[in-house]
């Protein structure tokens, strides 16, 4: 096996790996967003189901509610922190830093780009 075969091989993992921490950020994301509107649906039913004249079975009903969208709530927390996660490993760059920092003595300042285009006239 070359080395061209083997960098090869790398570069389609690294980006395979790339693609897929996209792709589980997009799920984590849409994840969340049900997280929120499940729980903000649990609020709604728990108001709505709140007996007017106070009951036991009622008012149990209605914190049943309430708990299932804090839970919601809780889960769209995780799912939160898990897709920060995967949006940071997709801002990782995935070239090392240089072992000797850049030499840039031989590059000019532009000026030659004038004089050039001064010469052309």
């Amino acid at each position: 096996m070359s080395e061209d075969h083997l960098n090869s091989n790398r570069i389609r993992q690294m980006a395979a790996l790339r693609r897929g921490a996209i792709r589980s950020r997009s799920y984590c994301v849409i994840a969340l967003c049900g997280c929120i509107v499940g729980a903000a649906e649990f609020g709604f039913d728990a108001w709505k189901r709140w007996p007017r004249p106070a009951n036991v079975r009622g008012v149990l009903v209605a914190t049943v509610y309430v708990l299932c969208g804090v839970g919601l709530l809780l889960l769209g927390r995780y799912f939160f922190r898990l897709a920060m996660r995967f949006h940071g490993e997709t801002r990782q760059s995935n070239l090392p830093n240089p072992q000797t920092p850049p030499d840039f003595s031989q590059l000019s300042d532009g000026s030659q780009i004038v004089k050039n285009l001064e010469e052309i006239r």
